[in-house]
């Protein structure tokens, strides 16, 4: 079987069990409550973080079917994370629909009549809960895997709750704070470590987690590290990829705003770099763009315009493929030649060649 099928076939496995997940949790929930904590998980997106999981399980030698309540958490961890920046970043586009607190207002008018104002904080109100149920509902998955054993278990649920939340969020802080110190104050250094925790651990968390379920006691004990690190380098390279679609894709393609990193001011590695190498006057236009929620495309057209002729894409790209290539060098040290490590290869190779 190809690459491309073995990765549908997966995704098709572990979607109704997060169906099925939404359906048990759904009862227990209000109307509006219930609508938009299942809002995103109705439209999946790649499902690159399950697949991941799943795949790592059986480049170790595991069973991908034991490793599918793990594979639905984590795709959900990953969805209670888009609503919360969603709120953060006041977007209103997400995979080609509104965005969890935009529906949750539109709800509020709808059925309360409620004035913009009060359903906009009803909306992220809304959000907030929805992402803050989901997070719940992965540990509950975790802890209830009956088919992989307890001390697996636990330690999958040490992880998640000792290593990859605090430092996710210390990712979204990073990349919160950054926004509100002047450009030239931030290293590429501290963006690139921004986007290891705010991206990465989360790919790395997968990664390791399937190496985990999937490895006997004979297994090589070092492999869900090597994994892990594999994982995070793949996550850099797939922010950095993510920063150039953000300044040269579609709206339609990618299914959410164009120019919104400008207006909210985030500290990118491409706008970083291409600040090293604008003239002061190209600063000033840039300066006038950057968290200016009132900039119009006109101006979001010059900045970007500035941003592409600096030099900086191409720069970007390349660092993305270095990235790359050190995640896919720490897969030929780890695994042997074989389905397993073909398959991990080509997953990585996702992060840079996708359009959306």
């Amino acid at each position: 079987m190809c690459f491309e099928d073995h990765y549908q076939e997966l995704v098709a496995k572990v979607l109704p069990v997060i169906a099925a997940q939404l359906q048990l949790q759904g009862g227990k929930l209000p109307p509006h409550l219930r609508e938009v904590t299942g809002s995103y998980l109705s439209r999946p997106g790649k499902c690159l973080r399950p697949v991941l999981l799943l795949l790592s399980c059986e480049a170790v030698g595991g069973d991908a079917e034991i490793a599918l309540p793990v594979a639905a958490a984590v795709e959900m961890f990953h969805t209670w994370t888009l609503l919360h920046d969603d709120v953060i970043d006041h977007d209103s586009l997400r995979r080609g629909q509104e965005t969890g607190h935009v529906r949750g207002a539109r709800l509020g008018r709808e059925d309360f009549q409620l004035p913009a104002k009060q359903a906009a904080e009803y909306g992220q109100s809304l959000a907030i809960l929805a992402g803050d149920v989901l997070q719940g509902e992965v540990v509950h998955l975790l802890s209830t895997a009956a088919e992989i054993p307890a001390e697996k278990r636990l330690k999958l649920i040490a992880g998640l709750s000792g290593r990859l939340n605090p430092e996710l969020l210390a990712g979204e802080q990073l990349d919160i704070e950054m926004a509100c110190r002047p450009l030239e104050s931030i290293s590429e250094e501290e963006i690139l470590e921004m986007m290891r925790l705010k991206t990465g651990v989360l790919l790395g968390f997968c990664a390791e987690s399937g190496a985990i379920i999937g490895s006997s006691k004979d297994s090589d004990q070092g492999l869900p590290e090597a994994l892990r690190q594999f994982g995070e380098f793949c996550g850099i390279a797939f922010q950095l990829q993510d920063d150039i679609l953000g300044m040269t894709g579609t709206e339609e393609v990618l299914g959410k705003n164009i120019g919104s990193d400008l207006r909210e001011g985030k500290r990118t590695l491409l706008l970083r770099k291409a600040w090293k190498q604008c003239t002061d006057k190209q600063r000033a236009e840039l300066s006038a763009v950057l968290g200016n929620e009132q900039a119009n495309s006109a101006e979001l057209a010059r900045a970007t315009r500035i941003i592409l002729e600096s030099g900086a894409l191409q720069q970007t790209s390349e660092l993305a493929e270095q990235y790359q290539k050190k995640a896919l060098d720490i897969l030929q040290k780890a695994l042997p030649d074989g389905t397993g490590r073909k398959n991990l290869q080509s997953w990585a190779a996702l992060m840079i060649k996708r359009n959306r």
